[in-house]
């Protein structure tokens, strides 16, 4: 049946993991396996193999391919209508909410899951300007069975960049698994903040924190800047001239709050941009702009 499905897809992308990324293999694997994932803002699973090669074992993830790449290449490529924006932003809450979901939009039970490795990075744009979740290496399926100590010997993990407060400091709440959603949803606003930057084009691409810090920060930076002084990336004035992009900046403030349980859920930030009325005060463009680099940018951090 596997080769049926693929045979349905012209093109594919296929992840390749060496023998010694075999738990990170098998971690995306056994979510992806999970039928009741299945999203339009997930990236779509095809199958999973072993392959021995001369080079020894390596570990094949088979998914859907989408040409446009990840959201940050594309970001650094494209200035970003309003309407665009919205898609974008959109769809994002839409695929967090159904990974943190007890259940499918159908009703049927499902094991929530939380991906502690949001980042501009780990999203796939798809043609229709929507974007769907990949790089499932760190999720934790919230399993009832997981007790606190096994929540504990999850780790500290993800990128720092986009670490929340209480990631950075070691201080999660364990007594409550929905603090492992929390720290998606800070996650989340880091690249809601990304999507709103490109969307009035002024001034090159920048990472969330820019240059206040190094290219890839290390966990003691981050603390400095966001533990110590309480920072966040820069809302220009500029941006609260547009209605609608003004409150895509509230919620993305309360989305990054300290603190975590003061943070909206992925679900309300979904429904938020459900109500935004793309039209209300619609940017002069229509659409993405190729935005022609003065040089080539290759060096996209992953």
């Amino acid at each position: 049946p596997n080769d049926i499905l693929l045979y349905l897809f012209e093109t594919v992308a296929v992840k390749i993991f060496s023998y010694e990324e075999y738990a990170s293999w098998k971690t995306e694997k056994d979510i992806f396996s999970d039928i009741n994932l299945k999203h339009e803002n997930i990236l779509q699973f095809l199958t999973a193999e072993e392959r021995k090669t001369d080079l020894g074992k390596q570990y094949w993830l088979i998914t859907a391919f989408h040409s446009r790449g990840n959201l940050q290449e594309y970001l650094i490529k494209h200035i970003v209508s309003w309407e665009d924006l919205w898609k974008l932003g959109g769809s994002l809450a839409r695929g967090i909410a159904h990974l943190h979901s007890d259940h499918t939009p159908c009703g049927r039970p499902k094991t929530p899951i939380v991906h502690r490795d949001l980042k501009s990075s780990n999203i796939l744009v798809k043609n229709d300007l929507a974007c769907c979740l990949c790089d499932f290496g760190l999720s934790l399926r919230l399993d009832p069975t997981l007790s606190v100590d096994d929540l504990a010997n999850s780790g500290q993990v993800g990128t720092a960049r986009y670490m929340a407060p209480e990631v950075l400091e070691s201080r999660m709440n364990l007594d409550n698994v929905e603090s492992f959603k929390q720290t998606d949803v800070y996650s989340m606003a880091l690249v809601l903040w990304e999507m709103t930057s490109r969307c009035n084009g002024v001034g090159d691409y920048e990472p969330p924190f820019g240059s206040k810090v190094r290219e890839h920060p290390c966990v003691e930076s981050m603390k400095d800047n966001v533990l110590r002084d309480r920072g966040r990336p820069e809302i220009p004035c500029s941006w609260l001239n547009h209605q609608g992009i003004q409150k895509v900046c509230e919620t993305i403030v309360e989305c990054w709050d300290h603190d975590p349980e003061a943070r909206l859920t992925a679900q309300c930030v979904a429904e938020r941009f459900n109500d935004f009325d793309y039209q209300d005060g619609l940017s002069g463009r229509s659409s993405s702009e190729e935005k022609i680099p003065e040089e080539s940018s290759g060096n996209s951090a992953k």
